[in-house]
């Protein structure tokens, strides 16, 4: 019979302490991604909608370009604002109002209702999603120093594995869309010219309103439904798109736990976070990552704005966006969570090329496409196409930031979101200025320069790994991080010396 000495039971005791922690760790993160699936069921919904259903004087693109703007500046005190609140949990819950509010507003779009709105929503969005990835990081880095895995795997799997949850928004939101926008008109954003030769060049009319744009408050009359009819429509869609919005709010405040912050030996003031989200901007690194950022905006925004105006409702309809980017939402959940266990085979720098590489295979597509209405299969695959490869550069961006910027995740994460926001905005402000073929060429440019960045990124990174003996980037991220935490403290030392 096998005797339980003291060295077995100390063995089983950290075994249990093991499950517990993993346990754990693997609930909030499952609890996170939930409440982001549930919130952005609502928003990725209205998003990919807005150029069609409120065409009325660009209304739609314009307040889209408003909330990515507003986004690009709360980036910047992101991670004042959560070290305010106290938490990376109660950033969420208190940002998650503000997709209450938007939601709201669009029961009656205007300009006085939606562009408001939108402004406060980028405004929160910073926090929103710097809160998300600080919390992501550090129970992926907690995670692997339980199991003694590698910090960069770890996060890795835990980035696909919640953005597969969070990609399935877009399953959700499309769907509610497309089967409720089903029983109102069938001919909203149709147009004479598509695809790559689409210039906007269409009657500038609401899918709620009877008459050309003239005025905001005509919207909901309807020549082809009765006007309750189409209040009906209306309302229903955005009714239970708010509900979304208050679920999620109630799921985050109920089950996810609190997040543990690192406890400085003094309150830092909101000019020392600002600085030090400013030096993140002065890292050779980040500096020649900005590009690679930069496009995955302008790629985000142009599927959400371009493909879904001139090639799917100018083609079939609005009803038709949410079927085509309920495809594109499958596809993106499914290589969301497969690049995570890829990358422990492959790397990063691979699945990076593979996206450059997809995403210069879709435009040129696109370029050369004349969507028609008997061709829905390849409306369906392109979108495909835009998923995986979106899919791949989220997951594998917030990895590559998460291991090159440990000391300083939260600055180095709203820098990225404040980058990608950038790159989304421009895109929407000049959506309905040029031709769709025009900006995919500008798309096009900014992916070359992307390229030649991370490129110098890498051969950086290597010699300086090759030259100080190092085997991983996680290895050097490791020493960066141990070297940043001495300069942090001879900052401390110097400005205690200089009162």
């Amino acid at each position: 019979m096998k005797q339980n000495t003291p060295r077995t039971m100390l063995a089983k005791e950290g075994t249990v302490g093991q499950r517990t922690s993993t346990k754990r760790i693997w609930k909030n993160l499952l609890v996170l991604a939930s409440v982001f699936l549930v919130n952005f069921t609502s928003f990725r919904a209205i998003q990919n909608l807005q150029s069609t259903l409120n065409s009325e004087a660009g209304l739609g693109v314009v307040s889209l370009s408003c909330v990515y703007a507003s986004m690009v500046l709360s980036c910047l005190y992101a991670p004042f604002f959560i070290h305010k609140v106290g938490s990376c949990k109660w950033t969420v819950v208190v940002c998650l109002l503000g997709h209450a509010l938007y939601t709201t507003s669009n029961f009656y779009p205007s300009w006085f209702t939606l562009v408001p709105s939108s402004v406060l929503l980028g405004a929160i969005s910073g926090p929103l999603w710097t809160a998300q990835s600080t919390y992501l990081a550090n129970s992926a880095q907690e995670y692997a120093n339980v199991l003694q895995h590698g910090t960069e795997g770890a996060i890795a799997k835990f980035n696909g594995v919640f953005y597969f949850l969070h990609d399935l928004s877009g399953i959700s939101g499309n769907l509610i869309s497309s089967l409720v926008l089903s029983a109102g008109r069938q001919d909203i954003g149709k147009g004479e010219f598509c695809g790559a030769m689409d210039c906007g060049i269409r009657p500038e009319l609401n899918w709620t309103s009877q008459y050309y744009v003239t005025n905001s408050s005509l919207s909901y009359n309807s020549t082809v439904l009765p006007n309750d009819k189409q209040r009906v429509v209306v309302y229903t869609l955005f009714g239970i798109f708010l509900g979304c919005n208050v679920f999620a709010i109630l799921i985050a405040y109920l089950l996810l736990d609190k997040d543990v912050q690192r406890v400085a030996s003094e309150p830092m003031q909101i000019s020392q976070h600002l600085i030090r989200t400013f030096k993140v901007f002065k890292d050779f690194r980040f500096v020649l990552l900005t590009p690679l950022i930069f496009i995955f905006g302008m790629t985000y925004a142009t599927v959400a704005g371009d493909y879904t105006k001139s090639y799917v409702s100018c083609v079939l309809g609005v009803q038709t966006v949410g079927y085509v980017l309920l495809c594109y939402r499958v596809t993106s959940s499914i290589f969301s969570l497969l690049s995570g266990h890829v990358n422990k085979y492959v790397g990063t720098r691979s699945l990076l090329v593979a996206s450059a590489v997809a995403t210069v295979a879709l435009s040129g597509y696109m370029l050369w496409w004349e969507p028609e209405e008997k061709a829905v299969v390849r409306i369906y695959l392109v979108a495909a196409g835009w998923g995986a490869t979106l899919a791949v550069w989220q997951t594998q961006l917030d990895a590559l930031i998460g291991v090159l910027f440990l000391n300083n995740k939260e600055a180095a994460f709203a820098g990225m979101k404040m980058i990608h926001a950038l790159g989304s905005a421009m895109a929407f402000a000049y959506s309905s200025a040029v031709c769709t073929d025009v900006k995919l060429f500008i798309l096009l440019a900014v992916l070359a320069a992307g390229l030649v960045g991370y490129g110098v990124l890498e051969w950086r990174t290597h010699k300086e790994a090759r030259d100080s003996h190092l085997k991983s980037l996680e290895q050097l991220g490791e020493r960066n991080r141990n070297n940043q935490t001495l300069l942090d403290v001879d900052a401390l030392i110097e400005r205690e010396t200089s009162l």
